[in-house]
């Protein structure tokens, strides 16, 4: 399978290190030369990788095409380029509509959306599809778990969510600082938080039917600590903070 990217910045290079690391087998990869550095240490770093002198030579070479460029130039940079009519093109960018990139990489037709994270590094994480082909989701599995939606609309209300991982870490930080202020060790810490969290997610993925509000409730005991910090930061409108910044964080898709 040839495997072409055009961009390198982080999201390439997560998925770039997944496959490299994964059981996937006859695979070559090429890189378009911006990054340099990010591409040149792939290239070093694996024999199946190559950074190649333009964008069109990565098209010329591949089977697969990944989009991974700046929402505000994609169009501008895939209309300079010449596709395939039997290529599949696989788009990471927020913002580009299904409509608008059929438009800029004619007369190719198999296009998919996708929307990884860069823990793919680790083979692990949802990898959200849309319009995807069976070739396609083979290759995710090989990144993560590939979750298939039905319309772009919920495609955008999903991608919003990946904007709450700066927020998540925030959060994880000042859990950490007020631990470590209450006289625990960073390293023990660190550990223990991400742990704790890692360790919800993982039982409530394997509940039979994901009900976070069940989940929440199972937790409470009455005058017990999760009830009192439930209550307090309820009725101090963090939760809200996060459903407003969602709600802005979808108009841009608009």
């Amino acid at each position: 399978m040839q495997i072409g990217f055009i961009g390198v910045g982080k999201i390439t290079n997560a998925i770039v290190e997944g496959l490299c690391t994964s059981s996937i087998e006859n695979t070559q990869i090429y890189l378009s030369p911006r990054n340099e550095a990010n591409a040149q240490r792939l290239a070093e770093k694996y024999a199946q990788v190559r950074r190649m002198e333009s964008n069109q030579q990565v098209i010329d070479q591949s089977d697969i095409v990944f989009i991974a460029v700046r929402p505000a130039a994609a169009v501008e940079v895939l209309r300079t380029l010449v596709f395939r009519e039997e290529q599949i093109v696989v788009s990471l960018v927020p913002l580009l509509k299904k409509a608008e990139l059929l438009n800029a990489v004619a007369p190719a037709t198999q296009v998919v959306r996708a929307v990884p994270t860069p823990t793919v590094m680790q083979h692990t994480g949802p990898i959200l599809l849309f319009q995807a082909n069976d070739t396609v989701i083979q290759l995710f599995s090989h990144l993560g778990q590939p979750l298939q939606v039905t319309d772009e609309h919920q495609l955008h209300a999903l991608w919003t969510l990946t904007g709450l991982i700066t927020p998540f870490y925030d959060l994880l930080h000042e859990l950490s600082s007020w631990t470590i202020a209450n006289g625990v060790d960073a390293t023990t810490a660190n550990q223990y938080i991400a742990g704790l969290f890692q360790a919800l997610c993982l039982a409530a993925q394997q509940d039979s039917s994901i009900n976070f509000k069940e989940l929440a409730q199972h937790a409470e005991t009455p005058n017990g600590m999760n009830e009192q910090a439930g209550r307090e930061i309820r009725e101090k409108g963090a939760h809200e903070a996060y459903r407003i910044a969602s709600d802005n964080l979808l108009k841009r898709f608009e």
